[in-house]
């Protein structure tokens, strides 16, 4: 790699939300810069997906787990902007069936994220494009159920965030993890991974302090909070395990 230009890697990462697998078919990603001069470049640089199968299960990307869509070198300057190119083959599984995904717009095919990510000659930088699952789908109930995809996808920089990472016990009962900022804005929610448990919270401004709330999907079991998870730059703090407690 040049000195004067930086290696940019752009990962996906997501969790199954209320389903057991969700398939993209991911083609790639187009990642617009201002350039070394700070004006905008007219054409966004295209970084393909050179996996011969393009479709990835969305909801396998969770604790330390991820998917590169593609790679490529960049002059200095600032990011500003981040779209991911979707296909046409897309479905999820529930209850053993698979439905299509419907997107009918745009904007559902090819979602963009503004960004301001500053690119250093000689260094790796990595960006995550973290996928919401549980904000991402529209069910319309019916004879046959029609669900429609607009994808809610937050992105951040691993030079500038932090993460912290634990597991739920016991590791068979599948949980929402839901992380919130001070003012109880939803930053992320994610779940744990089958059949370990662990589950990692990715993309934490450093510094900040984070609310996590562990939502059991057996109502058997009782919610949880942890109140004040704070994480360094570039740190995966360890929060143990959260052992999940029976109703009376």
């Amino acid at each position: 790699m040049d000195r004067s230009n930086g290696l940019v890697n752009v990962f996906i990462i997501g969790s199954p939300g209320e389903f057991e697998e969700i398939w993209l078919e991911i083609i790639g990603a187009e990642v617009k810069t201002t350039g070394g001069r700070g004006t905008d470049n007219t054409d966004p640089v295209f970084l393909p997906n050179t996996q011969t199968e393009k479709k990835v299960n969305i909801a396998g990307l969770t604790a330390s787990s991820q998917f590169l869509i593609g790679r490529a070198e960049f002059s200095e300057g600032n990011i500003i902007e981040i779209k991911l190119l979707l296909g046409e083959d897309n479905f999820v599984v529930f209850g053993g069936q698979n439905f299509p995904l419907i997107l009918n717009s745009e904007e559902a095919m090819k979602p963009k994220l503004l960004v301001n990510y500053t690119i250093r000659g000689g260094i790796s930088h990595d960006i995550f494009l973290d996928f919401d699952a549980f904000r991402s789908f529209q069910i319309s109930n019916g004879l046959e159920p029609r669900i429609s995809l607009t994808p809610e996808i937050r992105s951040f920089l691993s030079l500038n965030t932090g993460r912290a990472s634990g597991s739920i016990s016991p590791a068979n009962q599948r949980v929402a993890i839901i992380t919130a900022d001070e003012n109880d804005l939803i930053l992320s929610t994610t779940s744990s991974q089958a059949p370990s448990g662990n589950f990692s919270l990715r993309g934490l401004e450093a510094g900040k302090l984070y609310k996590t709330y562990i939502i059991p999907f057996n109502q058997a079991y009782l919610p949880d909070t942890l109140d004040s998870v704070r994480v360094n730059a570039i740190q995966n703090k360890q929060l143990g395990t959260i052992n999940l407690r029976l109703r009376d």
